[in-house]
């Protein structure tokens, strides 16, 4: 499928609701505050982080439930503990830092392993690792072909009253304060520790771009239920409607050709060339060697013509050593970046194999 296929399919798309494949993504940010969890229990949900405070003072669990913040899973690693041994939700995507800190309970079998399975999906490899932008692609991956953002406003408030600096990105709640980041009160209490929401410039709003450009490729319909959000790379539906009747998806703020070309795939041209490079340096780069030396020995022989056949063989030998050496070493850093260049062919290719491979459950009634 061309990106133009995709934008077009993207835009005129016919009325949706939601069905048995819908999944929603439950982000924590404060427009989540205007939906009825409960009213979403007939349908896979997937809940992030430290919600789960919310969840048990109305009395409701989400389908499943995904924390991949290195500081955030060793911070609440008691609480999702118990959220495990409970059982009442599904599967849990957690990192291996913390299903290691889980100790047996880790071991569950309904517990994933998120950097084993990414290592195995290049569907699910994709890089800044966000909570809320690799649970939709888990989603997509357990085939889910319709997908709703709720929560979802990625407009931070980078550091909140109450918060105080550790090390490096690291943050801790040190006293209660107001939070603008969260759908409720209490989302984060003393003695929590977390990272800066964004270490880097948007670095949560380029974690959904790229997301969004493998699920756009990959044919799956991904929709943002918050009209104001800050992730404006998927159509927007009215929740209430999309619930009942159905809705008509406004089509994304950003386009797909801009998705397109913030991340661009290597090409197999530019190794071509990089190998043409590297062995005409190394032709080049003798015929020079030896013209070099041949120079050098004419000028000792007109400037010294006393001087030995040894010293002229020393010298011309010493300087195909320096230019040698020069030579390798050029060759080196060209090879390893090669190398680079082909690690990440080959894995772009096995994304796009894989691609290939997953399920495709297009429906007609999204098409009119």
């Amino acid at each position: 499928m061309t990106t133009v296929e995709a934008t077009d399919r993207f835009n005129q798309l016919d009325n949706v609701r939601v069905d048995s494949r819908t999944a929603f993504i439950l982000g924590n940010g404060p427009s989540l505050a205007m939906v009825d969890l409960h009213s979403l229990s007939d349908y896979a949900t997937i809940g992030l982080n430290a919600a789960y405070r919310h969840w048990r003072s109305i009395g409701w669990r989400p389908r499943y439930y995904a924390c991949l913040d290195l500081v955030v899973g060793i911070s609440h690693k008691e609480e999702i503990a118990k959220l495990i041994d409970e059982g009442e939700i599904q599967r849990f995507l957690l990192r291996d830092n913390l299903i290691e800190a889980l100790g047996p309970t880790g071991k569950n079998p309904r517990v994933v392993n998120y950097d084993d399975v990414s290592n195995k999906s290049p569907f699910l490899n994709i890089k800044p690792i966000t909570t809320g932008s690799h649970s939709a692609l888990w989603a997509a991956s357990m085939g889910y072909d319709q997908i709703v953002l709720l929560g979802v406003d990625a407009q931070y408030k980078e550091i909140v009253e109450g918060a105080t600096r550790r090390d490096g990105i690291e943050l801790e709640i040190v006293r209660e304060g107001a939070n603008p980041n969260y759908y409720f009160d209490g989302y984060q209490t003393t003695g929590d520790r977390f990272n800066l929401p964004n270490p880097r410039p948007e670095l949560h709003l380029t974690a959904w771009r790229r997301a969004a450009r493998m699920l756009r490729i990959a044919d799956f319909d991904v929709f943002n239920g918050n009209e104001a959000s800050g992730v404006e790379c998927f159509p927007y539906i009215g929740v209430d409607r999309f619930l009942g009747e159905g809705d008509v998806p406004v089509p994304a703020k950003e386009p797909l050709s801009e998705l397109d070309s913030e991340t661009p795939a290597p090409q197999a041209p530019q190794v071509s060339k990089i190998r043409a490079f590297l062995k005409a340096y190394v032709q080049k780069g003798v015929l020079a060697t030896v013209s070099l030396i041949s120079l050098f020995i004419l000028w000792l022989t007109i400037m010294h013509p006393s001087a030995s056949l040894a010293t002229f063989a020393g010298a011309g030998l010493m300087i195909a050593l320096i230019m040698a050496a020069g030579m390798l070493y050029f060759r080196f850093v060209i090879i390893a970046h090669l190398a680079r260049l082909e690690e990440e062919l080959k894995n772009t290719h096995a994304r796009l194999k894989l691609i290939e491979n997953l399920p495709h459950h297009r429906r007609a009634r999204r098409r009119s």
